[in-house]
């Protein structure tokens, strides 16, 4: 994917000149030094008259000297002591030519072996230099940590066209990494080889370069270009930002503890005012899971239409439009009338929030993805101590942790039980009466649904439509369950969307659990390390790269698009699995990226 592969080449370059150009650049630093040492020995072992027959050839090599120290002190020597040591041997350089400047050039000292010994060390800092010019690595690392911040941007459009020029950064970044590297190891000792400059690399690496920055800068226009425009949003099934109530009513399973929980959390009882404050609570879980079926639930429960004063079920999504949510309520309430209609933002906030105050209401929030969500729109619903509730699901738990401080309640997966009983239902309807031959393959492909909603009705939709023979179920039952899933179109989506709306720093190491097994209890520790080595994490001088790996899986835990295990006794994650829907997403996203792995 395109952000692995660019926090990858931003760090080859690094390794590049942190390995290589610097310690070529300190190694040539020090051979300076060292031959100016050498020419001071020189210069004082001499008598007046000896002098005067390699003064000349003293002469040149200082010059020399001088010009490479002139030369290199230009890049990177920006520290106050390195300053002040430079200074000291410049003017040890100055003072030397002054004193040599009345000497005359003796041919026959030309080949004085240990004047010709020094000079030679400085052609490798010379031609490492000229080989590896800092400003064309500059370049480069200037548009890739450019490319880098842009990708970083999550708002909806910037998702939208980086998913469409992922393969072209991709390679771009991949095209220029394999030239740098290869020129490292072609000289990484070429000294020995060659004393020349090797113009051909020298040009295949800035027509690269150039090539890389093109491209880049034609990504960030249209980046740019697009965190200007209007969003439209591709999902709008999945994901729409208009508000909508679902008018779709089914008998659920395995919601009977939660419903009666959740209940429990919005009803207010009565005591003090404290009490009868506004209450959020949030239902939170993997995608799939019945977070929206169980508010459906909740929402459509006699007990709680007749607590409330105005109930109003609001679609929110990935991509939401604040003004057309508020319009919904005000719409719902009767009073969407022309003067209201034309308003903008503020007025409308200010009206719903001003109808609301005197009722006690309740507010369904489905499908919340981010807490600048939450931010705007809980001004529209006042905090008025008589009752009022807002329940939202969402994905995120970090969501759910910064918005509810009532109550959080965890949607679980359907125990084996139930799982076959929603499997039944949705094949042979409200009957359910399962043949018998039937009933364990049945039971098996259930099972292989791991308790999850979703899949469970994607598989059931496919055998309602299939034959009804056992030997029909029994290749069901041997296939990957997520194979006939992939194939519903609706669960591929509400799948994929956890995937394209992860921060693109958590999409490579997400992918990456394709590589274990399916059904595999990953120990954290393992999967930390390949991370590590994978070199696909971003670098914080603050953290070591083992805490950044940690913290990102624990970000992906929140997520819910790993599961946690097995917890350890301090609190950190010990193993983690993903489901077998996600694992074969991570497996198909790996595929179509062209992701890959050391």
């Amino acid at each position: 994917m395109a952000f692995a592969a660019l926090i990858s080449l931003k760090y080859t370059i690094k390794k590049f000149v942190q390995s290589d150009f610097e310690r070529a650049y300190e190694e040539g630093l020090m051979s300076i030094l060292e031959q100016l040492n050498t020419a001071r020995q020189i210069y004082s072992s001499y008598d007046s008259k000896r002098l005067k027959d390699v003064g000349g050839k003293m002469r040149e090599v200082i010059c020399r000297l001088e010009d490479l120290f002139e030369e290199s002190v230009i890049y990177f020597w920006e520290d106050k002591e390195e300053k002040e040591e430079i200074n000291f041997y410049a003017r040890n350089l100055k003072e030397m030519k002054e004193e040599l400047s009345t000497h005359s050039f003796c041919t026959q000292q030309l080949q004085h072996p240990p004047i010709t010994q020094t000079i030679a060390p400085s052609h490798f800092f010379s031609n490492f230099f000229l080989l590896f010019p800092p400003e064309i690595i500059r370049l480069a690392y200037k548009e890739v940590e450019s490319l880098h911040q842009l990708f970083s941007l999550e708002d909806g459009n910037n998702i939208r066209v980086t998913a469409t020029l992922e393969r072209e950064i991709r390679e771009a970044a991949w095209r220029l990494e394999d030239v740098l590297e290869s020129l490292q190891v072609s000289n990484q000792h070429f000294l020995p080889q060659s004393q020349h400059l090797h113009g051909a690399e020298m040009s295949c690496l800035e027509e690269e370069i150039n090539l890389f920055t093109q491209r880049g800068r034609k990504i960030e226009e249209q980046l740019n270009n697009a965190s200007a425009r209007p969003e439209e949003d591709e999902n709008a099934a999945v994901s729409s930002g208009i508000v909508q109530f679902c008018e779709e009513k089914t008998k659920m399973v395995g919601l009977d503890d939660e419903l009666r929980n959740v209940k429990k959390a919005i009803i207010h009882h009565k005591g003090s005012s404290e009490d009868s404050k506004r209450k959020v609570v949030s239902i939170v879980g993997m995608a799939g899971i019945g977070k929206t079926a169980l508010a459906r639930k909740v929402y459509d429960d006699i007990f709680i239409s007749t607590a409330f004063d105005f109930k109003y079920w609001l679609t929110v999504g990935p991509e939401f439009s604040t003004k057309e949510i508020t319009r919904g309520v005000l719409n719902a309430m009767g009073l969407m009338f022309d003067k209201i209609r034309t308003g903008g933002d503020k007025e409308l906030a200010k009206f719903a929030y001003t109808s609301l105050e005197r009722k006690r209401y309740l507010i369904v929030l489905d499908d919340i993805w981010n807490t600048q969500v939450w931010d705007e729109l809980e001004m529209y619903f006042p905090n008025n101590s008589n009752g009022s509730s807002v329940l939202m699901t969402t994905r995120l738990h970090e969501v759910a942790t910064y918005a509810s401080s009532d109550a959080i309640i965890e949607k679980c997966f359907l125990t084996e039980e139930e799982s076959w009983l929603l499997l039944r239902r949705k094949v042979f309807g409200e009957e359910h009466l399962c043949p018998r031959q039937l009933e364990d393959a049945g039971k098996k492909i259930a099972k292989k649904c791991e308790g999850l909603p979703l899949a469970i009705n994607a598989l059931g939709k496919h055998l309602s439509k299939a034959e009804r023979k056992p030997e029909y179920w029994d290749r069901v039952a041997e296939k990957e369950s997520s194979v006939i899933i992939g194939a519903d179109e609706e669960a591929t989506k509400a799948l994929y969307l956890s995937y394209k709306y992860l921060p693109h720093h958590l999409k490579a190491c997400f992918l990456y659990m394709g590589v274990f097994p399916l059904d595999f209890e990953i120990h954290t520790s393992k999967v930390i390390n390949l991370w590590c080595a994978e070199g696909f994490l971003e670098r914080n001088s603050h953290k070591s790269l083992e805490n950044i790996a940690r913290e990102c899986l624990r970000s992906l835990v929140f997520k819910s698009v790993v599961l946690l295990r097995e917890p350890s006794s301090n609190g950190t994650i010990k193993t983690c699995k993903v489901h077998s829907v996600f694992w074969h997403l991570c497996n198909r996203e790996a595929g179509r990226t062209s992701f890959s792995i050391s």
